[in-house]
């Protein structure tokens, strides 16, 4: 495939709107997964608290709404942890000099756009953690408080997980949406070859099935 032609296809791809299906109760969950960090941080810790687990929580939840087969409990704990360590790294360094923070948040954004080739889900997750560290590394004003704040992400992410976990709302929705997807792609085909004998084939939908299907052993023993 040539230049000109990958980039009218990725053009057309990014312009076309994907209509996908609606997961109102996803959205009430994480939402009160948010609400439930942000009451309990205000009520016992104050403001400050209650914006760092917000932030968490908030970024956990964003991760959970992501096309990833990887289970929505590890998605939420992963964007939390992750950023919780950023939030307290990123106050160390910045806070001792701030000529070491700018190469630092280099890194971190180099960091993150590399994880972009592992996934859009993994590369979502590392750009929301620079982002929101640029916030949270402003909130703390000791190293013991910058532990505070980053345990509180961290919690804000657990939150999300215990609820997704607790609260389960179609449970591989995802493999079952990508199985359905491939049989109705093989299903179209075959209406296709009565018509056109040398009709093409797209074998997009069959290799999400096969990506879809990749569970772990833990996963297949359950």
């Amino acid at each position: 495939m040539g230049w000109l032609r990958a980039l009218k296809g990725t053009a057309r791809t990014a312009m076309t709107v994907e209509r996908q299906r609606l997961e109102p109760l996803v959205a009430l969950r994480a939402a009160v997964g948010l609400a439930l960090v942000i009451g309990a941080g205000l009520a016992f810790l104050g403001p400050g608290a209650a914006a760092s687990s917000a932030f968490g929580a908030f970024m956990a939840a964003v991760a959970t709404f992501q096309q990833s087969w990887r289970p929505r409990p590890v998605l939420a704990l992963a964007s939390g942890l992750t950023l919780a360590v950023s939030t307290f790294l990123g106050y160390l360094v910045g806070s001792a000099d701030i000529g070491l923070f700018l190469p630092m948040l280099a890194l971190w954004s180099f960091g993150a756009g590399l994880l972009w080739a592992a996934g859009p889900t993994a590369g979502m997750i590392a750009s929301g953690n620079v982002a929101i560290m640029l916030v949270t590394v402003t909130l703390p004003t000791s190293v013991p408080q910058a532990a505070g704040h980053a345990a509180m992400i961290a919690a804000g992410g657990v939150v999300q997980a215990l609820l997704i976990v607790l609260f389960p709302v179609r449970r591989w929705g995802a493999q079952r949406d990508a199985l359905a997807d491939a049989l109705a792609a093989e299903a179209d085909y075959a209406r296709r070859l009565r018509h056109d004998p040398v009709s093409a084939f797209d074998p997009v939908p069959l290799m999400k099935a096969r990506d879809a299907a990749a569970v772990t052993a833990r996963q297949a023993r359950r």
